[in-house]
């Protein structure tokens, strides 16, 4: 059974299996810094998908993004609030059969994080207009 601070780290900012793979490089290599492309080829994926990851994981605060060169680079440098939540969850992985519930909690949160993140966006804007 994963807790809920874990649980709710993963419905609001690890809401898909790339970020939570992501967030797990990032914590294991926390000196690891690097563009879009080259985290991309690091973990096998295509570009695309990874900045989009990559930049989610920054507006969440997981992430800083550094200009370096001209292209983003993305370090480790989560908010202190999100520390706990990412220790636990870290924990929770390496536990194999916890890492299943949470594998399957990951999986069913990405269904709805489109929508999710839409609908933030969406709420966002509608409160600047009223104010």
């Amino acid at each position: 059974m994963v807790d809920l601070p874990v649980k709710r780290l993963i419905e609001r900012v690890v809401d898909s299996p790339l970020k939570l793979q992501l967030l797990l490089l990032f914590c294991e290599h926390r000196r690891l810094q690097g563009t879009d492309a080259q985290i991309a080829q690091r973990i096998y994926r295509d570009i695309g998908s990874t900045h989009e990851a990559l930049c989610e994981l920054a507006e969440d605060g997981i992430l800083a993004v550094l200009p370096m060169a001209g292209e983003p680079t993305y370090v480790y440098r989560p908010r202190p609030e999100l520390l706990d939540p990412i220790v636990r969850l870290c924990q929770v992985y390496n536990e194999p059969i916890e890492r299943d519930s949470l594998q399957r909690l990951v999986r069913d949160v990405a269904v709805f994080a489109p929508y999710r993140r839409t609908n933030t966006s969406f709420e966002s804007d509608r409160l600047m207009m009223v104010v």
